[in-house]
């Protein structure tokens, strides 16, 4: 056995002790809960110069996943961490890696698949990969996920496959126990070897092609990803072998724990098979023969020793955090053909657990193992094949009471038409949006609310993914007085043109009479991830608002990097250290790349100008009654994740502006104008004096080490400020 030290850490942590100990080329990260703190830990070892790794921050799961493609390609070992939807929206990138033999790790957090949406645990991402050609291994304890990063990258590269290590999202990744890792690197690295050659991009001087065109051949290609499945069965006895006389700890297919000789047996997957071994205890001590297999190997589907594991069981419970609806469980329905194979006449029951994140308690394994030792003398319910358990009937006789008036367009149509804003008179309007749980300084209903007075008559809201959907939408319960949709974190615009489209054509066909103005409202990175559907509603010049609350990070995950953000800006995974001083680019400027799709308009407000905002608003209606397309940014703070004083709101977002680090300007048809000019006031301040009331996410700008770094800041805004200037003195830009 080689050294070994200890560590307090939770599933997340062992993932990124995992990835810096193995000493990978390169990770593609973008943030999901509750993954994102894997990739948090290997951004904060990088700051402290504990590892070279090149973190790649994408702009949406989907782009992460050719970012890691593209690593592994040229010759790279790279990893990954997502969940529940984040991998599906990688998925089409999935079967390519297999295909192309890249031996890349990808760890999944599991976590039920939207919709609704729900971040607790779920198996249903993982279900959704279990036919993409992929190794999988599960790890049901924080130990085991640090131990099978290192099993699975050795494994990956012995057959040329990528794989996944996937762990229960909350229980595990959050889980803090106290684990054992290398004491040395060079052991752990030894342990998985020198990365094997392979054919690479990179290669100049023998050219290959990779990913071609293939019609007759493919079935050749899935009889190769066949082999190297099998391959990977043979191999990785050996592997858990070697990794055993490193580290005494044990892995194997599967795991049995309980009576040799069972009359019943429980199947039950990560953390639920931990909590399911108390059960075990607890039975046998009354005399019951009962066992749990918790499985470490899911592909290469581990058939006899799964069968080993649970046969002579009378009953068989497949208990799955995931519901095949509409047809026997995943896993139920494998193993039940692996036991048809043998003519084994034991009873597999399929009941589905935990789904939303409910805890699976050692009671629960109770129930379901004192079920199989019973059957089939149980009740009806129980005599189900497949069944939910801990699902709950409601009542039917429940009849929820009205919590909204709807709002007629009469008493939302105040001021509408006249020249100049009244504010007083609009100060009169009621809100679109009522109580909500936001955090004490939020702006972001400071400046919905603000901008929804300048919006007359009837509308609807469609949210993207961020904190202005989650404070206000927790179920039963809502904040919206007007019609509301909320579908993904970057699918507002997409939905909002389905929306519309229906709107129109019901309206010429004379099924609907009233006048509806659409908004989409988008923020917390929502326009990285959606920013392909944004540019496409642009240029399709789509009749709808589009809002974005732009808070400089992803605040609802935890103040993660988004590319809105500053230059410089201290995020969750852009920190701060000897080797990194946060965020590494200059401010995404959306409203200048929306300037190319020519749509109808395009402005920034804040709620510091807020007659300006509003004369926007009305602006950006008569655009999309006209039939055109209108994009607005408000600047708005997040004192929680900036470390901000929570009653400066007001006071920030006027030095922002007056520092031209958010101007107020429109662009109607292509043509620029400034709506508010600082210099032209005497108001121009420098970016250090907003830097200094935005708190700890800036304030090291301040320090003199970072003068270097304050003063790029302040050229680029300079610049750009200047740029717009020029175009707004310009008649035709």
């Amino acid at each position: 056995m080689v050294p070994q030290k200890s560590l307090i850490a939770n599933g997340n942590d062992a993932v990124a002790q995992a990835i810096v100990d193995i000493g990978y080329d390169g990770e593609g990260y973008y943030p999901i809960t509750p993954s994102s703190d894997a990739g948090e830990r290997v951004s904060e070892a990088l700051a402290a110069g504990k590892t070279d790794i090149n973190f790649v921050i994408g702009t949406s799961e989907l782009a992460v996943a050719g970012i890691i493609t593209g690593m592994a390609v040229a010759g790279g070992r790279a990893v990954d961490v997502t969940s529940a939807n984040g991998l599906l929206l990688k998925m089409e990138e999935l079967p390519c890696i297999s295909g192309l033999g890249l031996p890349l790790v990808m760890n999944i957090a599991t976590r039920d698949v939207s919709g609704p949406l729900n971040i607790k645990n779920g198996h249903s991402d993982l279900a959704a990969v279990l036919g993409v050609g992929w190794l999988i291994f599960l790890a049901p304890t924080v130990q085991a996920t640090y131990d099978l990063n290192l099993i699975a990258l050795k494994a990956a590269e012995a057959v040329s496959l990528p794989a996944f290590v996937a762990y229960d999202g909350f229980h595990t990744s959050h889980g803090v126990r106290r684990i054992n890792v290398f004491a040395n690197q060079e052991d752990a690295r030894a342990f998985v070897g020198k990365k094997p050659e392979m054919l690479n991009l990179l290669d100049v001087h023998h050219p290959h092609t990779f990913g071609p065109y293939m019609n007759d051949d493919l079935i050749n290609t899935k009889v190769q990803l066949d082999a190297k499945m099998r391959k990977a069965y043979e191999l990785l006895p050996g592997i858990f072998k070697e990794f055993e006389e490193l580290t005494g700890r044990h892995y194997s297919f599967v795991e049995s724990y309980g009576s040799e000789n069972p009359d019943a047996v429980l199947v039950a997957l990560n953390s639920a098979g931990e909590a399911a071994k108390v059960a075990v205890d607890d039975m046998i001590a009354d005399g019951k023969k009962v066992r749990v297999v918790i499985p470490t190997v899911l592909r290469p589907y581990p058939n006899d020793e799964f069968v080993d594991a649970v046969k002579g069981a009378k009953t068989i419970v497949v208990a799955e955090r995931v519901s095949q609806y509409g047809a026997g469980n995943y896993l139920a329905n494998e193993l039940g053909a692996s036991l048809q194979r043998i003519g084994s006449k034991s009873t597999i029951l399929s009941r589905v657990y935990g789904i939303g994140g409910l805890n699976y308690l050692p009671e629960d394994g109770v129930h379901m193992l004192t079920t199989a030792l019973a059957y089939p003398n149980v009740s009806e319910e129980e005599k189900k094949i497949h069944a939910y358990h801990g699902a709950w009937p409601g009542d039917p006789s429940y009849k929820p009471l009205p919590t909204i008036q709807p709002l007629t367009a009469e008493e939302t149509t105040l001021n509408a038409g006249e020249e100049r804003v009244n504010l007083r008179k609009l100060a009169e309007m009621p809100t679109r949006i009522e109580k909500h749980s936001a955090c004490p300084g939020c702006g972001i209903f400071t400046n919905l609310n603000l901008f929804l007075r300048g919006i007359d008559g009837h509308v609807v809201l469609l949210f993207n993914t961020g904190c202005g959907m989650v404070v206000t939408t927790g179920y039963p319960l809502t904040s919206f007085k007007v019609p509301y949709f909320h579908n993904l974190f970057h699918n507002g615009s997409s939905t909002a043109t389905g929306v519309v489209e229906m709107y129109h054509r019901f309206k010429k066909q004379g099924k609907i009479k009233d006048d509806i103005t659409f908004i989409v409202v988008s923020g917390d990175g929502g326009d990285d991830i959606g920013m392909d559907q944004v540019i496409g509603s642009a240029l399709r010049n789509d009749p709808f608002i589009m809002l974005e609350y732009d808070n400089k990070g992803y605040m609802n995950t935890g103040g993660q990097l988004c590319y809105t953000g500053f230059k410089g800006q201290r995020n969750s995974n852009a920190p701060i250290g000897p080797a990194l001083r946060g965020k590494k680019t200059h401010h995404k400027d959306v409203i200048e790349i929306l300037r190319g799709t020519e749509c109808s308009y395009l402005f920034q407000a804040a709620e510091s100008n807020a007659r300006d905002m509003i004369a926007k608003a009305r602006k950006a209606q008569a655009t999309v009654r006209a039939g055109g397309f209108a994009f607005g940014k408000v600047f708005s703070v997040c004192p929680l994740n900036w470390g901000a004083d929570e009653a400066k709101g007001n006071e920030i977002v006027e030095k922002v502006v007056d520092a031209c680090m958010h101007p107020l300007y429109e662009i109607e048809h292509g043509v620029t104008r400034l709506s508010y000019d600082p210099e032209e006031r005497g108001k121009k301040i420098p970016v250090s004096d907003a830097f200094r009331v935005m708190g700890r996410a800036f304030g090291h700008l301040l320090k003199p080490d970072n003068a270097d770094l304050l003063q790029e800041v302040q050229d680029e805004v300079d610049r750009r400020w200047e740029r717009l200037k020029a175009m707004s003195a310009a008649e035709i830009l």
